[in-house]
């Protein structure tokens, strides 16, 4: 048991790595938009390599159901490390957008290869604590991004959070390599052909696609516009915006921890709609105002119920599909999570520019609240159906 968890906090720690440098590029971009002088469509562009990943993970997925690699995590940390590494050599917006595809290619491997491990690794009981615990340990490699990168920007220029995070990336390959023996692997996928055609799992998923994507978009929108409109609106500097966004993340990673627990008490599946439900409310607020008295309020209760409809989604998708699939499984849900983020972002970049009113980048983010409220009761009674213990 002792070395079960070893391997679920090592896990954890590549997932924390992995989605705090993601934030950390997100939490400069204040500081990009005044160095390299970028427009919203351009912060649209840096957010459309978003699908970059979209691509790569899905192709990750589906090899790690024919042939099962521990070390596909380690592959995608160093790819991101040294990512970082060459934004140090960035002078203009091109050279920090092909930073951003390469960053975007490392990024494609945890997600697809990390959360179905722990799927196959914990299935049983304690499945829902595990995803819990490797949710909000990613959530709290998030907010250490998002609150430290802005101010360290700040302070030494935006070339210092770039080392840090290239550092911590390179930190997860070495603890990955030392710390985890084969004796403590369970999971053994090893096929010539997945078993399960990509058309078939995606069958099972399609009723969650609609809160796929918008759990996605709610959480890029979000993090790449809320500080942006804070610095811009308010004259705030970088940290500052990216604090209060920090505690967004910080409340949810919390919740984050408890989702076994919640889950047991509420429901998986009520868990999701009221998710999606206060997210509505809040992409409203957010869009009314930049008053941080009414935005820090809003974001910690939009913070502890967005960040729990993760793992609810991720138990769903572990219940309907079999463990022979998961790794296309997660590879398809991630894809349209971060494409839904993708396409939400560059869109909203668009909006930014060409109407000059933040006021509808979040009402783009309430519309697709309302319409994951709207799918999920509609198909509530079949998918119910379809698994277990909602």
């Amino acid at each position: 048991m002792k070395s079960s968890r070893r391997l679920l906090w090592i896990i954890s720690y590549h997932h924390a790595c992995n989605d705090g440098t993601l934030m950390a590029l997100v939490a400069l971009l204040p500081i990009f938009v005044k160095d390299f002088d970028l427009t919203y469509y351009e912060v649209g562009l840096l957010g459309s390599g978003l699908l970059i990943t979209v691509v790569v993970q899905y192709a990750i997925g589906r090899f790690a159901d024919r042939m099962f690699s521990r070390y596909l995590l380690e592959l995608g940390a160093a790819l991101m490390g040294l990512s970082f590494l060459l934004m140090l050599m960035v002078n203009n917006f091109e050279g920090l957008f092909l930073a951003v595809i390469s960053m975007r290619v490392g990024g494609a491997f945890y997600h697809p290869v990390g959360t179905s491990w722990i799927t196959r690794e914990y299935a049983g009981p304690y499945l829902e604590t595990a995803l819990g615990i490797q949710s909000g340990v990613g959530n709290f490699g998030v907010i250490i991004a998002l609150a430290t990168s802005g101010f360290i920007g700040d302070m030494f220029t935006w070339r210092a959070p770039c080392i840090l995070w290239a550092v911590l990336n390179l930190s997860a390959v070495l603890l990955g390599t030392l710390l985890v023996r084969e004796g403590m692997i369970k999971t053994r996928v090893v096929r010539k052909e997945a078993a399960t055609s990509s058309r078939v799992t995606l069958g099972k998923m399609m009723f969650l696609i609609v809160p796929i994507v918008s759990g996605g978009a709610l959480y890029q929108i979000t993090a790449y516009f809320g500080p942006i409109n804070l610095a811009r609106t308010l004259d705030w500097n970088a940290g500052s915006a990216d604090l209060i966004f920090a505690l967004w993340i910080g409340i949810g990673t919390v919740t984050s921890y408890y989702f076994g627990a919640l889950s047991a008490r509420v429901g998986k599946y009520r868990l999701l709609w009221i998710g999606y439900l206060v997210s509505l409310v809040a992409a409203i607020i957010l869009s009314l105002t930049t008053d941080w008295r009414l935005i820090a309020p809003t974001l910690l209760v939009f913070g502890a119920f967005l960040f729990v409809t993760y793992p609810a989604l991720f138990s769903l998708v572990t219940e309907l599909t079999g463990e022979e699939e998961r790794g296309t499984a997660f590879g398809i849900l991630f894809g349209f999570q971060l494409g839904g983020g993708a396409v939400s972002v560059y869109v909203c970049g668009f909006i930014g520019d060409h109407i000059k009113n933040h006021v509808y980048l979040f009402l783009f983010a309430g519309a697709l609240a309302a319409a994951s409220l709207i799918t999920i009761t509609l198909w509530e009674t079949h998918i119910k159906k379809l698994v277990k213990n909602c």
